[in-house]
């Protein structure tokens, strides 16, 4: 999205303005503004930062970044940061998102901290670049692909100046053209789903952004044809339309196809850990006239699903927490969840997370205590195998190709650097295909703990802890405890050096699992969800404790971290029991659910926060509003506040609107803001991360003292 110039001359006024004076920027002037919801009182003084393209908004918080930056630039040791992260971030080569067709590996490769380049590999080992962001002009950035199933073509999700709101982009793999089959808007996380023979795909479409209306609101998923212009594509199903589907408005409809199957599934998802699933004849679906039926409900609590020619396999936490396997034939017109085999009961000792559909077998992915282990599934015997890895990590690729035996899997732990295998399963082997990371970057010093902190209601609450192996535990290390606890999404071991620098400099770096995420399965997820947030706020504020309980920092010295939904958790942690920090970072963070429908993308958030057109809706909102929650007079630890100009996920005002109640309630407390207008939702590249990690370290270093 290009910012407006009208906004970019009042930027860049008041930025020049704020740096050359060397003083704080003017206050945000405040409003008369109290919403009585439910009889609620809600006082709202920065409403006026609301909206999108505010100029005022835009140049107050350009003025604050400006007058940060300066802060930021005289941090005594951002200097030694930046060299020591730019180097981590250049001596590394990774890889990402692969997949097999035939012989040919796609993949995406990211050198020396660049973005991430598309790449293919042939059965001989040579290699071509097939898309290369980093040559368009104004910048550009892959957000995944897709490769058709003959492996002659692939759809590439690309986004532009750091927006995820982008277009699939179509190439050739013989030639490595362009062709002439774009389609946008489309948000980078939605791929295209091609049909069987490859003359076409099923995608899902944004509303444009420059209507006026929320672009994720009303998404459509559409059948487009190689060759034909935009629009010719054949709507498949709207969200917000009153037809019998009856899809809400904010959530997103896909068209998902498997090869060597008859059937479409219409996937209705959004924001929240469960979907609803719709059954059609591929054949009816690709002529446009589907008659779908509806086969799972949110009710049902299905959370992953894979496609075997007529059987449906559904990952479910109905009635088992830490999930099952069911499987649907989809030959039988009364096939509901309620009835499906159980191929896969739930396990005692693990939470089954994911599911894929190759040609020889379903394979599985189990966590034990934030670790994975793999199984395969044989599809005639039911007879499950384990598949040996190396050593014990997260497995973040499981991916398989339903006309091919095997999978493509990933490994890799807090200290590991990830390796990606490919799996046979005739002779049960993994071969390193030697598309992991790549680096010249080790870290034997290091070691990693798991241990658990006992919250507020006395829940024992999994923290990781990763240190230097000598590290005294005295109580002098600083410490940053990083957190979520959103939609069930889970935190694991991941290698990351620029991360791993602040350990390896003899700090301390946490992972708080709190409830909310799914470490511990869906009831874990449950318990920290809508009415239950503040129980992962008081899981954060336990393990920071934790910390200084077991020597490894104190309150003083332990920084607190997280970033968009995380927003809620830290911000609560935040303005619940301050003295349990000595700073906070977030990072593009949620700080005003109550105002959930005044953003873009507010009303997705519904499912895991509360509807705040109902009165027990707006009650459990405001429970967890840390905007609400500043209150005048009270000691606050030193804040940043991290904010990209293009980001579509959380509004920026969140964060402004936050640190402005934070400023005017404690006046004695730093509160920066680390602005960029080429920034989005987060860094799309390593050395992006890097500046940014350089910035936070410094900004530590400098707040966490005694």
């Amino acid at each position: 999205m290009q910012l407006a110039k009208p906004f970019l001359s009042v930027f860049i006024a008041a930025a020049c303005s704020a740096a050359i004076a060397g003083s704080d920027p003017p206050a945000a002037r405040t409003v008369d503004t109290v919403d009585h919801d439910f009889g609620l009182s809600l006082p709202d003084p920065y409403r006026w930062m609301e909206g999108e393209d505010n100029a005022e908004f835009n140049a107050w918080l350009g003025a604050q970044g400006a007058a940060s930056r300066a802060r930021l630039d005289a941090l005594p040791t951002l200097a030694h940061w930046r060299e020591r992260l730019s180097a981590a971030a250049g001596a590394s080569t990774t890889h990402r998102g692969h997949q097999l067709v035939g012989d040919r590996l796609f993949f995406l490769r990211a050198q020396a901290g660049s973005e991430d380049v598309l790449m293919v590999r042939h059965g001989d080992g040579g290699e071509r670049t097939l898309y290369d962001p980093n040559a368009v002009e104004g910048g550009a950035s892959i957000g995944g692909f897709s490769v058709s199933p003959d492996g002659g073509k692939v759809a590439v999700n690309v986004g532009f100046g750091g927006n995820e709101i982008g277009e699939i982009a179509l190439f050739d793999v013989a030639s490595g053209e362009r062709l002439d089959d774009t389609r946008k808007p489309v948000w980078s996380e939605f791929r295209a789903n091609w049909l069987p023979d490859a003359s076409g795909f099923f995608y899902t479409r944004m509303r444009d952004p420059g209507d006026g209306e929320d672009p994720v609101q009303g998404m459509a998923a559409y059948l487009h044809l190689l060759g034909q212009p935009q629009s010719a594509d054949v709507l498949v199903a709207r969200a917000g339309a009153d037809d019998a589907l009856r899809i809400v408005p904010s959530d997103f409809p896909s068209v998902h196809v498997s090869a060597g199957s008859d059937w479409a599934v219409l996937d209705i998802s959004g924001a929240r850990a469960s979907g609803r699933a719709c059954v059609a004849r591929l054949a009816d679906a690709v002529a446009g006239h589907a008659a779908w039926r509806c086969l799972v409900t949110d009710a049902d609590n299905v959370q992953g699903a894979g496609l075997h020619g007529d059987t449906y396999y559904l990952l479910s936490a109905k009635d088992a927490s830490r999930r099952r396997v069911l499987a649907l034939d989809l030959r039988d017109p009364q096939a509901v969840p309620a009835t499906a085999k159980v191929v896969v009961p739930e396990p005692a000792d693990a939470v089954l997370t994911e599911i894929s559909a190759a040609s020889d077998a379903l394979y599985l992915k189990s966590m034990h205590g934030g670790l994975d282990r793999v199984e395969r599934l044989d599809y005639a015997s039911g007879a499950r195998t384990p598949v040996a890895m190396p050593f014990d990590g997260a497995v973040y690729l499981m991916r398989t190709h339903p006309l091919q035996a095997g999978a493509l899997l990933s490994l890799e732990g807090w200290t590991t650097p990830a390796k990606v295998y490919r799996f046979d399963p005739a002779a049960g082997t993994l071969a390193d295909t030697g598309l992991g990371t790549i680096t010249s970057m080790s870290f034997p010093d290091l070691v990693s703990e798991e241990i658990e902190a006992t919250s507020a209601d006395g829940t024992r609450v999994p923290l990781s802890v990763v240190h230097r192996r000598d590290l005294a535990k005295d109580g002098r290390a600083r410490a940053i405890v990083n957190g979520y606890g959103g939609y069930g999404m889970v935190s694991q071991p991941f290698f990351f050096p620029v991360l791993l620098e602040w350990t390896q400099a003899g700090n301390v770096l946490a992972d708080c699992h709190v409830r909310g995420g799914g470490e511990n399965g869906d009831a874990w997820r449950i318990a920290g969800s809508g009415p239950n947030k503040q129980r992962g706020v008081e899981d954060f504020i336990a393990c920071a404790k934790e910390l200084a309980r077991r020597g490894y920092s104190t309150p003083a010295r332990t920084g607190g971290f997280g970033g968009s939904m995380g927003g809620i958790l830290t911000g609560g942690a935040y303005t619940t029991e301050p003295d349990a920090f000595g700073a906070m970072v977030v990072q593009s963070g949620i700080f005003n659910p109550v105002r959930l429908l005044a953003a873009k993308n507010g009303a997705n958030q519904i499912a895991e926060m509360g509807d705040p057109r109902t009165e027990a809706g707006m009650r459990q909102l405001l429970a967890m509003d840390p905007y609400q929650r500043v209150r005048d007079g009270t000691a606050y630890p030193p804040l940043l506040l991290v904010t990209g100009a293009v980001d579509q996920r959380v509004a920026p005002w969140n964060s402004g609107k936050f640190g402005a109640r934070v400023m005017a309630a404690a006046a004695r407390t730093p509160v920066w803001f680390r602005t960029d207008d080429q920034f989005g939702h987060f860094a799309t590249n390593v050395n992006a991360a890097a500046l940014e990690f350089a910035d936070i370290f410094a900004f530590f270093d400098a707040q966490l003292e005694d």
